[in-house]
């Protein structure tokens, strides 16, 4: 399901670098580092842990790709895997997504 009013819900279709049937990877667009990517599942749910279980490997199968993706534009020495789930943890766009930032 898709909430109207969120940005992820209504991405436009050539910001995305990869997907698959349930989630999908766009560039940040306040990067941490070059190559800071963001997973995240096609379903609008705020929280990752209340994300149906196929949702949440789908996000994982993406996270693995993005990885290769920026593995091989940036070669990376280093990645930070982030989830922020609510706002005291600083979540900013209320509709789960994992952050993968390349550290150099």
């Amino acid at each position: 399901m898709k909430n109207p009013d969120c940005i992820f819900c209504n991405i436009v279709e050539d910001k995305i670098l990869l997907k698959n049937k349930r989630a999908f990877v766009i560039n940040d667009k306040f990067p941490d580092s070059k190559g800071h990517l963001l997973v995240i599942p096609f379903n609008h749910e705020e929280d990752y842990f209340n994300l149906a279980k196929e949702d949440q490997l789908a996000i994982l199968e993406m996270l693995d790709e993005a990885k290769k993706l920026t593995d091989k534009e940036h070669k990376p020495s280093g990645y930070n895997v982030k989830i922020n789930i609510g706002t005291s943890a600083g979540q900013i766009i209320m509709h789960s997504h994992v952050h993968l930032i390349p550290r150099y």
